[in-house]
């Protein structure tokens, strides 16, 4: 633990600025057609997914209110 301390004072001490890709800083402007296929692209990722498991779980009620049903 005492090793680490330094440790981390000095790498805060060195670091300097971080830079962005264009894509998270500043590209917005100059390629909005790929920013707004990237949107639709993971809006259509999230519709998929979140239909597929709304499926799954709406069989799984199902098939549980048939055994409730059944034991009834």
């Amino acid at each position: 633990m005492r090793r680490r301390v330094p440790a981390a004072a000095l790498a805060l001490a060195l670091a300097q600025g971080a830079s962005a890709c264009p894509v998270c800083f500043g590209g917005v402007d100059t390629h909005k057609a790929f920013f707004t296929g990237l949107g639709w692209a993971i809006l259509t990722l999230l519709t998929v997914t979140l239909s597929l498991i709304g499926g799954i779980g709406y069989a799984l009620w199902i098939i549980e209110r048939g055994r409730a049903e059944a034991d009834a």
